[in-house]
């Protein structure tokens, strides 16, 4: 700290603990980020911190406003984001990749004073002060009225701090929108600072690591990957701008040796596609390696393993319950599992009368834990549905297998209901995933003009030449299913359509084949 910081206060604010407490540690001159820009300490961002806040404040943010912020990863919104929170604000991080429409739902959903904005010419600028003519936009980059980071640079710095209460709103967080619209779910300081006993005890990570994520800050997975593990334990997080694309975090990788890998299933399997080409990339000094936001299949996590020698810790989370909540235990549980809670968490499975199950049965999950979401933002009577006794009702169904330990299913909206026979997708798509020529696969239930659910499967081939592999899944379909769990439809298509967190859009799946119907 600065020879003229005053002493920070603040009591029970979150923000403190993951940044200020750093100050009086021998890890204030660790490196907290790596990006573009260079490397940055914890002393350094400290800095840069109570002087983003300076700006915050003099622009009107102050104790329990929204500041939404619309950014790529970077320097920049994860100082923003302990910024807003040092002041009693409440930081709403959302993701560039979000249309226009999405991101204006959110600045008028989250009740937004001030708005931080990357494209100073964009949509969202255009018709800002018509739209919001009582928040302020600040740009991230130059062209705009208020340009954020020249303002920065020239503040002085603001190095009080806000005393929070542990119920007090720490941060909203916008579900991914991949069974709808998006959802601000709000988290408290006390989950936060209860997080790394939870997740991060499981996994381990230290302050040696240097972690890498696909995952983005703006959603629970890399929110807590890249700034909530790290920052527990005075590590580094490695930053990066744009979409994670295979050969983009090969490089990352072979330029910033990640000790830590987050990523989902759809990347690793991108990434075990490389294996055999000349952008292989060289993952020898990943010691851990955790997939989470979408189910993690048996064959996948077998096949990067035989591939680069590293087994891949599955975890299932949500942003509900801020990050992962279930997780294996690398070289104890066997591929295709979803793993056990991890330490200060509970899982049960209920029936829908809310009656627990023993194990063997298959149910819908609720979960509690110190580190979940407090509510829905403005949704009292979904919070009533999802939040209740205590208990996060998560919308997935999973199984308590007990020689495996807890399976993941898949959503509990998303389980096929044909000729009165309950199936599962998973057991489609692993049929499918396991032929030689398919790169990956999704299958969803679509109803036809008669309201009966017929199963259509989207295959992605490993050679966009291959024209035969739509024959080859009809038959391993017809080898290896009974009659009622064969796909109708088979489509080869070039590439699974995605959620901005890398999810699958099942969703997106199902309204294309309804369009073709219509």
């Amino acid at each position: 700290m600065s020879e003229t910081a005053a002493p920070t206060t603040g009591q029970g604010n979150a923000a403190l603990w993951y940044l200020d407490r750093h100050l009086g540690l021998d890890t204030a001159d660790a490196v907290a980020l790596i990006t573009e820009e260079g490397e940055l300490t914890y002393r350094q961002l400290h800095e840069r911190v109570c002087k983003a806040a300076r700006v915050l404040a003099d622009s009107g943010l102050g104790p329990g406003d929204r500041m939404v912020t619309v950014l790529p990863d970077g320097v920049l919104p994860v100082a923003l984001v302990l910024a807003a929170m040092r002041l009693g604000a409440v930081p709403v991080p959302v993701s560039p990749l979000l249309t226009a429409e999405e991101q204006r739902y959110i600045v008028e959903d989250s009740g937004a004073v001030v708005v931080v904005h990357d494209d100073p010419a964009g949509e969202v600028a255009a018709d800002f002060a018509e739209r919001f003519p009582r928040a302020v936009l600040l740009t991230a980059r130059p062209g705009g009225e208020r340009p954020l980071p020249e303002l920065v640079d020239a503040a002085s710095p603001l190095w009080e701090a806000v005393a929070r209460d542990g119920e007090d709103m720490a941060v909203i967080q916008y579900t991914s929108g991949s069974t709808g619209r998006p959802k601000g779910v709000v988290h408290l300081h006390r989950g936060l600072l209860a997080f790394p006993q939870g997740i991060g005890a499981h996994l381990g990570i230290g302050r040696a690591d240097r972690v890498l994520s696909t995952a983005k800050l703006p959603f629970g997975y890399g929110f807590g990957n890249s700034l909530l593990l790290p920052f527990a334990v005075g590590a580094s997080a490695i930053l990066f701008r744009g979409r994670a694309e295979p050969h983009l975090v090969a490089d990352l990788v072979q330029r910033h040796r990640p000790t830590v890998l987050f990523a989902v299933p759809t990347l690793y399997a991108a990434m075990l596609t490389l294996a055999g080409t000349g952008r292989r990339p060289d993952l020898s000094g990943v010691r851990l390696a955790v997939s989470a936001g979408e189910h993690l299949g048996a064959l996948l996590g077998e096949r990067f393993e035989e591939a680069y020698g590293l087994t891949l810790v599955n975890g299932l989370g949500s942003t509900e319950c801020l990050h992962i909540f279930l997780a294996t235990v690398a070289g104890v549980s066997p591929h295709g599992v979803t793993g056990v809670p991890v330490p200060g968490f509970e899982v049960q499975v209920c029936d829908e009368e809310d009656r627990v199950l023993p194990a063997g049965e298959m149910g819908h999950l609720r979960v509690r834990g110190p580190s979940t979401g407090a509510r829905y933002l403005g949704l009292s009577e979904l919070s009533a549905q999802t939040f209740r006794d205590g208990w996060v009702y998560t919308g997935d169904t999973l199984v308590d297998d007990p020689e495996g330990g807890w399976m993941y299913l898949g959503r509990s909206d998303s389980i096929l209901n044909v000729g009165g026979l309950k199936i599962l997708p998973s057991e489609i798509e692993d049929v499918i995933n396991a032929l030689e020529g398919v790169a990956g696969c999704a299958v969803v239930g679509v109803r036809d003009e008669n309201e009966i659910t017929r199963i259509v499967a989207h295959v992605v081939p490993r050679d966009p030449d291959d024209a035969g592999l739509r024959r080859t899944v009809i038959d391993a379909a017809r080898e290896q299913l009974p009659v009622f769990k064969r796909p109708q439809t088979v489509r080869v298509v070039e590439e699974l359509p995605v959620t901005s967190t890398g999810k699958t859009a099942r969703h997106l799946i199902r309204r294309r084949e309804m369009e073709k119907q219509s």
